[in-house]
């Protein structure tokens, strides 16, 4: 995964998404609208070039982009711990 283009914010709203399973959980756990986490986790989207979740839209399966993005946020939520 070609990480370049990507903020961190939106990695660490799929780690958020990843936990929950679904956009609005995953809004209540980062403190922001439901609708922020559909906009970061589209901008992430658009950043890496392709889906990270599936179409269901409230958070569902992670694709494989999405694994390998998850992974990377993981690391990245440990260093800043």
């Amino acid at each position: 995964m070609d990480a370049t283009n990507v903020r961190a914010d939106d990695l660490l709203m799929l780690l958020a998404v990843a936990r929950t399973g679904r956009y609005t959980a995953a809004a209540q756990l980062r403190g922001v609208d439901h609708t922020t986490v559909a906009r970061r986790i589209s901008a992430l989207e658009d950043a890496l070039g392709g889906r990270v979740v599936s179409a269901s839209g409230r958070g569902g399966e992670r694709t494989t982009l999405g694994q390998d993005a998850r992974e990377t946020a993981g690391r990245i939520e440990a260093l800043s711990a």
